[in-house]
């Protein structure tokens, strides 16, 4: 049952979660956390509702207790959000912001598993080994048709928008600068001919030519970048669910060519070439859990 609440955490974080409203935390973090926590109260506990309609046999009894752990986990959310705002103010390196977003949503998906399991477990006894194997029963076939859509659900909100804003804080220091990515931008060339001209009483005449060329281009809305990455890790985990791997190849072909031009510029090159393998990496490792699923 874990798996309904843990969507839901994931719609309020990324779906339900403008970047208007995270940059509202810096100014006013207790009432924007406040309404962020709010959006996942009602999520939860439209959570709850679902796990209701798909097994019927859910008594009054488990509703409360699914009352009461939506209150806890609600509460730890805050407590984590809030110190995560506070930390984060203090961090100056990249790689430290990456690692407080990791942390932040592990532990969000271990006080999800433990709160849980903790006011729904049928004794009052309860143990670390039984929060693993409700873990586990998703990835094993243990688990209803419903978890494993809720499942699959899950996976493609973390490759598409998790992934996406995690890839955002780690690539931000080797973006390319503005004047490159941002307005129109220009790509030169020069090339140098030489033609050899043979007279009739022996001479030769050479001509030098060179020619120059200078090409602009308007750069696409900072967002079609965030899009085209978002449907390549969802692509890249429909490939691997239906077991068709070899799709990769084109896929990465067709990515090429709409920048093939763009390459010539070597910081965009290697930010492009870093940014596609680390995308594609988080894109087969979620697809390879998602087609342990089923």
């Amino acid at each position: 049952m874990w798996i309904y609440f843990y969507a839901a955490h994931l719609l309020g974080d990324f779906i339900f979660q403008s970047d208007s409203f995270i940059e509202q935390r810096k100014s006013k973090p207790i009432i924007t956390l406040a309404k962020h926590v709010a959006i996942h109260v009602i999520l939860m506990a439209m959570a709850s509702l679902v796990i209701a309609f798909v097994n019927p046999s859910i008594t009054s009894a488990t509703l409360w207790s699914f009352g009461q752990a939506i209150l806890i986990i609600s509460i730890f959310h805050f407590v984590i959000d809030y110190g995560k705002i506070k930390l984060s103010k203090k961090m100056n390196r990249v790689s430290s912001h990456a690692l407080l977003f990791l942390i932040d949503q592990v532990l969000h998906f271990l006080t999800i598993i433990f709160v849980l399991h903790y006011f729904t477990a049928t004794t009052s006894e309860w143990s670390f080994m039984d929060n693993i194997q409700a873990f586990y029963a998703v990835f094993t076939g243990n688990a209803s048709i419903y978890e494993k859509i809720a499942a699959v659900i899950c996976i493609f909100i973390l490759a598409t928008y998790g992934a996406g804003y995690f890839l955002g804080i780690l690539l931000q220091n080797i973006a390319p600068n503005s004047e490159l990515q941002e307005g129109i931008y220009r790509l030169s060339d020069e090339k140098t001919e030489v033609k050899t001209k043979y007279e009739s009483d022996g001479r030769t005449e050479t001509e030098i030519t060179t020619i120059k060329t200078e090409q602009y281009f308007h750069d696409s809305p900072a967002k079609i970048g965030q899009i085209i990455g978002m449907l390549e890790r969802a692509l890249i985990v429909i490939l691997m669910m239906i077991d068709l791997p070899q799709g990769l190849a084109f896929l990465a072909a067709l990515k090429t060519l709409t920048r093939f031009k763009q390459f010539e510029h070597k910081q965009f090159a290697e930010y492009y070439l870093i940014g596609t393998l680390s995308s594609a990496m988080i894109g087969i490792l979620l697809g390879i859990v998602a087609s342990k699923i089923w």
